[in-house]
């Protein structure tokens, strides 16, 4: 809700690819989809319409079918663009909800929620300075 979803769907959910597609104009499916859960891209395929457009950052791109265009995006670290990032957010032209901040010790537990899908927004790592 506030983010601009009309409907919501549970990846978990075997169906979601068929909720997506009922709740699409005509019933053809979404124009792009973007998919972040392991062995999940292949599925998401089938929410998108012909011609249409998928991208996956898990690294299991399902072969292209029905002229949807498949994308492999490769993340890796890069600083520069990470500030750059960050400089867009100080200028409040991006908006980023915090749901939680953790000690850096807790990275572990923080991205066990992000994966079981229990984050509810972004979750900020926090580094403690050693006095000067």
């Amino acid at each position: 809700e506030g983010w601009g979803a009309r409907v919501v769907v549970d990846y978990h959910d075997p169906e979601w690819p068929a909720r997506v597609r009922d709740a699409s104009p005509g019933g053809r499916g979404v124009g792009a989809a973007v998919n972040a859960a392991p062995g999940g891209a292949a599925t998401a395929l089938q929410a998108v319409t012909s011609d249409g457009r998928l991208a996956t950052i898990t690294g299991d791109p399902p072969p292209p079918e029905r002229g949807v265009q498949v994308t492999d995006v490769y993340v890796r670290a890069d600083g520069a663009r990470l500030a750059a990032l960050v400089e867009t957010l100080a200028q409040g032209l991006l908006s980023l909800h915090v749901a939680a901040t953790r000690p850096l010790a807790q990275a572990a537990t923080a991205l066990q929620d992000a994966v079981a899908g229990r984050a509810s927004g972004a979750s900020v790592l926090m580094l403690q300075r050693s006095p000067s």
